[in-house]
């Protein structure tokens, strides 16, 4: 049931609050500033359809055109994250051990330079001013099932403190949640709550040197599970329920950056899940249609070529060509290549802030292949009212790399639109 109840907007023009009974978000809208306020309660993702609903209602009678295309593609995309999982169990969170996981290969993103890029904010001096926690979240049966997790925060002197904005930071390949301590200690140290997961068959749930090549293979041979984005996905979305739950949070002000497959984690995580609030992707989105199209997908494939030479082996062909990828693709990640692709899943996201910052010269993430993707988006957001809240930056000369400008705009973006003076999300 919705419950409509007066209120005034930043400039004093009246107007309605919807206000739905245990569902995830309380919105304010003004018709006149096509502007509102977002707020949230800390429920779960089963009451969003309902909450999709609302929103979409309330943006078409304010003239937003297309809406409803992209709640069709947001409730496509969580039907098959939710088509291959095992039996669900409670959620249930409870203490880790800290540790050092083992990292199946090393990542550029993580090296020591990395460390020296993110600036320590203001709130803390240092990281005795910080305090972390080490838990684990069971979300579905197996050992798959059970999500590391590291929290980061400013130290408090109790244990009854204002909630606060939080930023999700989320690792690239063949590393883990700890390759993201600089960035969790830069965030914390100006006031953020910090939160980082290992992804499906990386970290402290990858015990082999091997684990996701072998996790990467089987879902080839099976189609038993989606370990390349998806799985994660759905990790993230469990760990949202949780995080909105903790009076440590302000689940109004929850943000979400990756670098690389984080990144492809945060944006389609970001278009599954809205109570994501602010988006940062850095060297990550990329449009896997066009790859195939205009066959420039070899990069990204290097990357993980362990599903596309199984699948050349069981085609009976010497090498890796169009056709396999674009089956190995459709059977790890159903979708990826078309209705998920980022011309669909992108302009979902909207109208929530997204940054997108990839480098001009990525051969993983092709910047050609961005063109009718950024088009899209700009206009969804344009037709919303907030154009402001999509940015896209191509760094020159960069190829697949974190550089210390991205590392300050991602900072700059938070601050921006998830840590303000008032700690008020305006749209």
């Amino acid at each position: 049931m919705c419950l409509f109840l007066r209120n005034r907007c930043s400039h004093g023009h009246e107007g309605n609050v919807t206000a739905m009974h245990q569902l995830v978000l309380l919105r304010f809208w003004c018709k006149r500033c096509k502007s509102g306020v977002i707020h949230a309660a800390p429920q779960q993702l089963s009451s969003l359809p309902n909450v999709r609903a609302v929103l979409a209602s309330e943006l078409r009678m304010n003239g937003v055109q297309g809406v409803q295309e992209y709640e069709q593609v947001r409730a496509e995309l969580l039907r098959v994250l939710n088509s291959r999982r095992k039996k669900q169990v409670p959620l249930q969170v409870y203490p880790a051990n800290p540790h050092k996981p083992y990292c199946q290969q090393e990542a550029s993103s993580s090296n020591s330079l990395v460390v020296g890029l993110c600036p320590k904010g203001e709130c803390c001096d240092n990281e005795q001013d910080l305090e972390e926690e080490n838990l684990i979240l069971t979300t579905e049966e197996g050992e798959q099932g059970r999500v590391p997790l590291l929290i980061i925060r400013p130290k408090t002197s109790n244990k009854v403190t204002a909630p606060r904005p939080t930023v999700v930071c989320l690792h690239s390949t063949g590393v883990s949640k700890e390759t993201m301590r600089p960035f969790m200690e830069a965030y914390a140290s100006s006031g953020y709550v910090t939160v980082a997961i290992d992804a499906r068959h990386h970290g402290d749930r990858g015990h082999a040197p091997h684990a996701y090549a072998e996790a990467l293979v089987a879902a080839w041979e099976t189609g038993e599970e989606m370990p390349f984005i998806f799985d994660t996905v759905w990790d993230i979305i469990k760990v949202m329920d949780y995080l909105t739950t903790r009076p440590d949070i302000d689940p109004a002000h929850i943000g979400m950056m990756g670098i690389s497959l984080g990144g492809m984690n945060t944006w389609f995580a970001a278009a599954a899940d809205p109570r994501i609030a602010v988006a940062v992707a850095l060297i990550g989105v990329q449009s896997f249609g066009w790859a195939i199209s205009k066959e420039q997908w070899h990069a990204r494939v290097a990357t993980i070529p362990y599903p596309f030479q199984a699948a050349a082996q069981d085609f009976g062909r010497e090498t890796i060509d169009t056709e396999i990828v674009a089956a190995v693709w459709e059977r790890i990640a159903p979708g990826i290549m078309d209705k998920f692709d980022s011309p669909h899943t992108i302009p979902a996201i909207a109208p929530r802030p997204l940054l997108i910052y990839n480098g001009k010269n990525d051969p993983r993430c092709p910047v050609g292949g961005l063109e009718r993707v950024l088009n899209k988006t700009m206009e969804v957001y344009a037709s919303m009212g907030v154009p402001h809240h999509f940015k896209f930056i191509a760094e020159e000369g960069i190829e697949h790399a974190i550089t210390q400008t991205m590392v300050e705009e991602a900072m700059s973006w938070f601050n921006k639109f998830l840590y303000t003076g008032q700690n008020k999300l305006v749209y």
